[in-house]
């Protein structure tokens, strides 16, 4: 790929979505053999899961318009990085599976091949493409393996062969350090977008905060996404998780938007609580228009606002947070599954 150089002084985000549309559309076909085991690291920090289920996304009739179908780019370092991960992944799955690379996206499943670039092109590509157009601006550096397995037997069997893993979730999981997406694919694509969406925040945010980590990556399981006059978009839609937060709501028992933000233990004990209060909270600032504005600004502040309360009360200039707070609990309890 052409390095791109700005003697003056430039968008540097539209840059890098720039570079995030010649990395993931164009088709690179892949055939190789060899797995390095070098590659792996030996020790690993717990996986991300999404606890519970998860539903699936839906497309816009305008998603299938963003396909691959664009000119393959140049040759970049990481491109060839994604094919000879792709040739080593090929090795270690076998003839079962198929391996697709879509740089920065490696894709390794026992789905057919049409199968696998169907899901690339119909749900992966577009909906990339409308996270980095509505919150990310820092594109992968390295390549994303991406593993489709097509029913809970084939998930099992390959979790215990390739990682030793066994009873994680019965949906997937993201492991951070190997940049690797473990998904059952059997289960619909919300797991795929929920883990992809942290795969991604990875690169743009590294010390993203587990609450909105969790609430993005919520947000995305259930959610809509397609082009409008060339313009990807992407937005959540209500869930299962809805019903459980409102009964919290109604029980009095909810944490405050403050709290749940600096809870160090956001992932344990009540982490079903809280991913619904997370998710349903970007739910809320989307539907006002200011979730990406918020995330943005998280991002640039995060030095001197790690739980992002500052910040929230910047986008929100003249708003009592305490009021805000208990709009949102109201504005949960009004909700409905149809809306």
């Amino acid at each position: 790929m052409t390095a791109i150089v700005d003697p003056q002084p430039v968008n540097r985000a539209a840059v890098n979505r720039i570079r995030l549309l010649i990395l993931i559309l164009g088709p690179l076909p892949i055939l190789g053999s060899s797995w390095a085991l070098c590659a792996w690291f030996k020790s690993e920090p717990p996986p991300i899961v999404a606890p519970n289920r998860v539903l699936g996304v839906q497309a816009d009739r305008a998603a299938p318009e963003i396909t691959t179908a664009t000119p393959a780019p140049q040759p970049s370092p990481l491109s060839g990085r994604a094919l000879e991960t792709g040739r080593q992944l090929e090795a270690m799955l076998g003839s079962e599976c198929q391996v697709v690379v879509r740089s920065p996206f490696v894709l390794g499943s026992d789905l057919s091949r049409a199968e696998v670039e169907q899901l690339y092109d119909r749900t992966m590509a577009p909906a990339v493409l409308a996270m980095y157009r509505t919150y990310f601006a820092t594109p992968p550096s390295d390549p994303i393996t991406v593993l489709l397995f097509r029913n809970e037997d084939s998930y099992n069997r390959y979790c215990e062969e390739l990682f030793g893993e066994r009873g994680i979730s019965i949906y997937g999981y993201y492991k951070p350090r190997r940049r690797t997406l473990v998904l059952n694919i059997g289960t619909g694509s919300g797991t795929l977008l929920h883990e992809l969406t942290h795969a991604l925040a990875d690169f743009d945010f590294p010390d993203l905060p587990d609450w909105l980590n969790e609430g993005l990556a919520s947000l995305h399981e259930q959610s809509r996404f397609g082009s409008r006059g060339g313009e990807p978009w992407i937005e959540g839609l209500v869930n299962w998780r809805l019903a459980g937060l409102q009964e919290v709501v109604r029980d009095g028992r909810l944490d405050s938007l403050a709290e749940m933000m600096a809870n160090p233990r956001f992932r344990g004990p009540g982490e079903g609580t809280n991913y619904a209060q997370a998710r349903y909270f970007c739910l809320y600032m989307q539907q006002q228009g200011l979730l990406a504005e918020y995330y943005r600004a998280f991002r640039r502040d995060h030095a001197h606002d790690p739980y992002g309360q500052k910040t929230l009360a910047a986008v929100l200039p003249g708003v009592d947070l305490d009021q805000f707070d208990r709009d949102f609990q109201q504005w949960v309890l009004a909700l409905g599954q149809g809306d």
